[in-house]
């Protein structure tokens, strides 16, 4: 048996557009829908995730919520400050000082715990939005993992700039989002296609769902596991990601077949690449790293 890859399959879940400017679910039903159908696919494939859930969401669902967590997935914080509560914080998130952030996620976990009954440890800004005060705010709000960063976004208009950002799991920099430091906040970033580019040449090619086309996929998944083998790459890791946005419950929907050919996809190379797939949540794949659990199981 081969190295270990990590693989993550998560859902940002917004608010219905109506009260969320960076956009949602057009009703709550669809949104439901979204995320039922997202966990069907998963567990009929044998794989888990994190659903990043901004906290109106979390009240929204909360049933369903706690039956996906009894069922082995992990809930976390998601947030955008213009669809927060009545939408009085305008700019992006990684527009603001530490105070300000601060504050903002810290009303922000209020909500969200009394929601659910329980804190958050994973976190992951809307729009991969944050500055160099980000990583330290999460840390002292007691997030010890995240999927905060999109290797090579160079959005300015979002505040999402990870040009030269480490693409692998490791532990940040208290003062700098761009490189490995030493503070216990594990970051595990979106896994993406450095070598193409969308949105006006602005952003990598990231493993999302929507944004490309299967084949682009196909590409994006089987060039990254060749990298990670052939650089030997100590903690191998997959993160996808999507949104609550698109009936994921409707079998015969191009999202829906788009979904099942990613995780058809990172089956079939890391077969290739001779990788045991690890099914796993954001917080497990820490995990993982802190207990050592991530080195080769190959037999001696």
């Amino acid at each position: 048996m081969g190295d270990k890859v990590f693989v993550a399959f998560t859902m940002d879940c917004e608010r219905i557009r109506r009260y969320s400017p960076p956009g949602g679910p057009e009703s709550w039903e669809l949104s439901e829908r979204a995320i039922r159908g997202f966990v069907q696919v998963l567990e009929d494939n044998g794989l888990s995730g994190t659903f990043f859930i901004v906290p109106e969401t979390a009240m929204r669902h909360r049933d369903l919520w706690l039956e996906l967590k009894e069922r082995g997935f992990e809930l976390a914080l998601h947030y955008h400050p213009q669809s927060f509560r009545n939408g009085e914080w305008r700019d992006y998130l990684g527009g603001y000082s530490y105070e300000e952030q601060k504050m903002q996620l810290s009303e922000a976990i209020k909500d969200w715990s009394r929601a659910l009954g329980m804190r958050p440890e994973s976190f992951r800004p809307g729009n991969f939005s944050a500055n160099d005060h980000t990583f330290r705010v999460l840390y002292d709000l007691g997030f010890r993992q995240g999927s905060v960063s999109s290797p090579e976004r160079n959005l300015p208009k979002y505040k999402a700039v990870w040009v030269g950002a480490n693409p692998y799991p490791h532990h940040v920099s208290p003062t700098n989002r761009l490189v490995e430091g030493n503070l216990e906040f594990f970051e595990i970033p979106v896994t993406v296609d450095r070598d193409k580019r969308v949105w006006n040449g602005k952003n990598a090619l990231e493993l999302r769902v929507e944004m490309a086309e299967l084949d682009d996929h196909r590409e994006t998944v089987d060039k990254w596991l060749q990298h990670l083998v052939e650089n030997d790459i100590p903690i191998k890791h997959v993160v996808a990601l999507t949104h609550n946005v698109f009936d994921y419950s409707d079998r015969m929907s191009e999202m829906r077949k788009r979904l099942e050919g990613i995780i058809n996809y990172v089956y079939r190379f890391s077969d290739v690449y001779g990788l045991n797939v690890i099914p796993s949540t954001i917080k497990q794949i820490h995990m993982a790293v802190h207990e050592k659990d991530y080195i080769s199981t190959k037999e001696s």
